[in-house]
Order: structure tokens, then C-alpha cells, then sequence
């Protein structure tokens, strides 16, 4: 055989593995930008690993009459990031998938080049992922690589020599590490863009969506319940400010933003400064109101202390309340709840006013 072919097959599976990473990859950016359901992505992810290991099992490499290929490689690198939920499917499947050609070996093969490092995997990718780094890549594949390729091209082949052990150990080693590569600069350059996404939509110092995000997923959901647009404004906050400092007067906003969230399952948004807009479903206009005196009533039990360690005492909030009209603008219902937030000051404060 010419030495030639088995360089050859071993690129073709190199690339294989590569196209799978950037199909995976591409999935990832797609469902980021298009915000896919992580059920589709998941399905996206498993078939693109199988058509991938399909490949690899119709590309083999051939030294001295023993047939190998690289797909352990893909099945304990989906177990290691993803665990049992996307491994297991994959590994049922490409089972199947197995026996629709014919071959000798059909359960050895299995067993040491899939079940076998699947089990392993699984066992310890825990422990793994906490120092997950490129040494412990390495001895973590040369382990696999004993208990997979290594044992099986001893048990059914009669010409393993030294040479041919040494090419297999080396492009197992290269690809897993290649793969390990791609795949981590792929995961951090995702989490900055999440990040970047997070920032763009989010105010940075309450954590809340800010106007712009805010109105856009009011106007997504979609309901057939009345739905109340809330106005909410911390009262005397300048006052605060002046006492406390503006760091302080920050924390202020930051726990209350916390406090609100916790309430209820409504949407919240930063409107600006200690401004804060609420869109919550409720069966009448009386029940709305009702809730958000409730609202005021928990706040006077909440604590807020500065950093020093001192308690910021009466912080109360006042709230205007409009009925949403879906038939016209949001900021139309907006601007009348902002209005009746108006009214609620001029009263006195600690008022809901509809």
C-alpha cells in the first residue's frame, strides 16, 4: 500500500472534523443571532455529530490492513461540554445507524471505540472540567486512547506494529487537541458576543431591561388578559443622594431594581434615573392597584444599607398605573401612566394613583 493513502485518509478525517466544529459552530452563532429555542439547537447539534461520525466510519484509515478512524473523538468531546442530554441520543443513534452495513467486529468495535469512552467520559467530566486545561487534555485522551483504539487494534488485528501504533497515538492526540482548540476559542468568542448582547439590552447597574430592550418584549408578548403599564419613581431619592453620597443612592437603585424582580412574574425595566417601568396581567384594574399597594407595603419592610453598614430609612416609591391599549403605541399607554405617576407625588407620595 502506498504510503500516500493512509496521509490522505488521515486529512480527510482531520477535515471531517473540522467541517463538524464549524457546522456546530455556525448553528451556535445562528440560534445567537436569530434566537433559536435551545431544543432546536440541540437537535441541530446532534445530527450534525452524527452525519459527522457517518463519515468518519466511510472514511477509514488504513495501516498495515488495520482500519481506524477518528471517531471517538467527536462522541467524548459532545459527552465532555454536554454531558448525557446530547451524548447519549448521539450514541443511540450512530448504534443503529452501525448495523445497517455489514462488517466483522460490529460489537468489539462499538463497545471500544463508542460505549467505552462514553461511560468513562461521563464518569469523569465533572472532575475534569474543573481544571480543564491542555495537559490534562492530553493525558485525559491518552487514557482514552488506551482503552479505545489501542486495545481494539490489539485484539483484531495480527499486523499492529509499532509504526502503525504510533500514527494512530499521534493523529489522535493532534485532532483532539486541534478540536479542543477551535471548540474553546469558539465558546469564548459566543460568551463575548453574549455578553456584548447582555450590556446592549440591559442597564449595567440594576441588571434590569433597559427602555429600548423593554418596549421591544412588551410589544412581543402577546396576551389576551388586561395588562397594566406600572410608572415607578423612589421618593425624595435626590435626598439620598445628598445624604448617603451617590454611591450609595446607586446601591439604593440596585437593590430595589433586585427587590422589585423578586416580586412577581411581571416585566421590569429601567425607565431612567430612579425610574423604573412595570408591565404586569391582572383580571381587573382593581387587582392591579391592589398588587401594587402590596408592592409598597413589602417595600417598607426592606432593608436598605449603605456600604458602610448604616440603614437607609423610609425609602418608599410612588406609582402610576394606566391600562395598555394594544390598539395604539405603547408609549402612548406609557406616557397616561407616567401622568398618574404625576398625580401620585403631587398627593403626597407612597401612592398609587390609576
Amino acid at each position: 500500500m502506498e504510503v500516500t493513502r493512509p496521509m490522505e485518509s488521515l486529512l480527510a478525517n482531520f477535515s471531517i472534523l473540522l467541517f463538524m466544529h464549524l457546522c456546530i459552530q455556525s448553528v451556535y452563532y445562528i440560534a445567537f443571532q436569530k434566537r433559536w429555542p435551545d431544543q432546536v439547537v440541540e437537535v441541530a447539534h446532534v445530527l450534525i455529530v452524527v452525519i459527522g461520525i457517518f463519515f468518519l466510519y466511510q472514511l477509514p484509515v488504513v495501516l498495515n490492513n488495520y482500519w481506524f478512524d477518528l471517531r471517538t473523538i467527536p462522541m467524548v468531546i459532545l459527552i465532555l461540554y454536554h454531558g448525557s442530554r446530547l451524548g447519549v441520543p448521539v450514541l443511540i443513534i450512530v448504534t443503529l445507524a452501525r448495523f445497517a452495513f455489514p462488517g466483522e467486529f460490529i460489537m468489539l468495535e462499538l463497545l471500544f471505540t463508542l460505549f467505552i469512552p462514553t461511560v468513562v467520559t461521563l464518569l469523569i467530566r465533572e472532575r475534569l472540567f474543573r481544571n480543564l486545561t491542555y495537559l490534562n487534555l492530553f493525558l485525559y485522551f491518552i487514557g482514552i486512547w488506551l482503552i479505545s483504539d489501542a486495545i481494539i487494534g490489539y485484539i483484531i488485528s495480527d499486523s499492529v506494529t509499532i509504526y502503525s501504533y504510533f500514527i494512530r497515538f499521534l493523529s489522535f492526540q493532534l485532532s483532539a487537541l486541534i478540536m479542543y482548540f477551535f471548540i474553546q476559542t469558539s465558546t469564548r468568542n459566543l460568551e463575548m458576543s453574549e455578553q456584548l448582547r447582555f450590556y446592549a439590552e440591559h442597564d449595567s447597574l440594576t441588571g434590569l431591561l433597559n427602555l429600548r430592550s423593554f418596549l421591544r418584549k412588551a410589544r412581543e408578548h402577546e396576551s389576551h388578559v388586561l395588562k397594566v403599564v406600572a410608572m415607578l419613581d423612589l421618593d425624595f431619592f435626590k435626598q439620598i443622594n445628598d445624604t448617603y453620597g451617590h454611591l450609595n443612592g446607586d446601591r439604593v437603585l440596585a437593590d430595589f431594581a433586585a427587590f422589585l424582580s423578586e416580586q412577581d412574574d411581571w416585566l421590569v425595566g429601567r425607565y431612567g434615573g430612579e425610574e423604573f417601568i412595570v408591565i404586569l396581567e391582572a383580571a381587573t384594574k382593581e387587582e392591579a392597584y391592589d398588587r401594587m399597594k402590596t408592592l409598597q407595603r413589602s417595600l417598607s419592610k426592606q432593608q436598605f444599607i449603605t456600604e458602610m453598614g448604616e440603614e437607609i430609612q423610609n425609602v418608599s416609591v410612588s406609582i402610576g398605573l394606566a391600562e395598555l391599549d394594544q390598539q395604539n403605541p405603547l408609549m402612548t399607554s406609557v406616557e397616561r401612566a407616567d401622568k398618574c405617576l404625576y398625580k401620585a407625588k403631587k398627593n403626597g407620595r407612597n401612592q398609587v394613583c390609576f
